[in-house]
């Protein structure tokens, strides 16, 4: 395995710890389906690939266990974690209380540079809306987590900023996106569309409502794939192989 700087894995900052930078690293990776669910994370190869001892990728798998994304195994290690229909549905509606008072504080102080970032993702998701690929799926999950960190981060609420981020995450988006294929994905940018107006209007009510729906027609998407849970060795609807590598694998 290949090691690599800690700062060109996961994009992080100068000043920004190892540990910050593993769970950064781990977490986008997670959400957008690079890493599917059942996949083992292997702490001495994570921090082999990213050139960290082992303290710092124990502390980030800490904190992604803390948010819900993994869970310890005696013997195995940290799993991502696969979620079942109740948990989905009660972390998407506590996120649409979340990110919509988020949304709608965001309405009132949003400036125009964060508008102009929030439109030049739209535009980047535009580019991906018809992707068949993984890796035009994976990066649509991750322009998709980018735009609802900024629209969150413009509310100025940090502990609301803090509570939304420590509240669990389910990473089915890639897979929802995958299996709907355009359909839902040009209906989730529509939606982000919808969001950008009521942003640049300062209507604070029309950017909660917004930003609720479109919260919740995610956990209705991803609900309804059959009616049932994902049995074992299903990965979210991921091939194997896509678990493989940065420390992790599927066995």
């Amino acid at each position: 395995m290949t090691s690599v700087q800690t700062n060109q894995a996961t994009h992080a900052p100068e000043g920004v710890t190892g540990g910050e930078a593993a769970f950064e690293y781990l977490r986008r990776r997670i959400l957008s389906g690079e890493i599917p669910a059942r996949a083992v994370i292997r702490e001495q190869s994570l921090a082999e690939e990213l050139g960290l001892s082992r303290t710092p990728v124990r502390e980030a798998l800490r904190r992604l266990h803390e948010a819900g994304l993994v869970e310890f195994t005696p013997h195995r290690g940290a799993t991502v974690v696969s979620c079942t229909k109740e948990q989905v549905r009660d972390t998407y509606v506590l996120r649409g209380d979340l990110e919509s008072r988020a949304a709608g504080l965001a309405a009132a102080r949003i400036d125009d540079v964060t508008l102009a970032r929030l439109a030049d993702l739209i535009v980047a998701m535009d580019d991906f809306v018809l992707s068949t690929d993984d890796e035009g799926v994976a990066r649509l999950g991750e322009l998709n987590a980018e735009f609802h960190h900024v629209v969150i981060a413009a509310s100025g609420d940090q502990k609301l900023v803090r509570l939304i981020n420590s509240v669990g995450r389910v990473p089915m988006m890639a897979e929802v996106f995958r299996r709907d294929g355009g359909h839902f994905r040009a209906i989730s940018n529509h939606h982000h569309r919808d969001l950008l107006a009521a942003l640049r209007t300062h209507d604070a009510l029309w950017a909660e409502a917004t930003m609720r729906a479109h919260i919740l027609g995610a956990r209705n998407a991803i609900l309804g794939w059959d009616g049932a849970e994902p049995g074992p060795g299903d990965g979210a609807g991921f091939e194997a192989d896509a678990g493989r590598g940065a420390g992790f694998d599927t066995d």
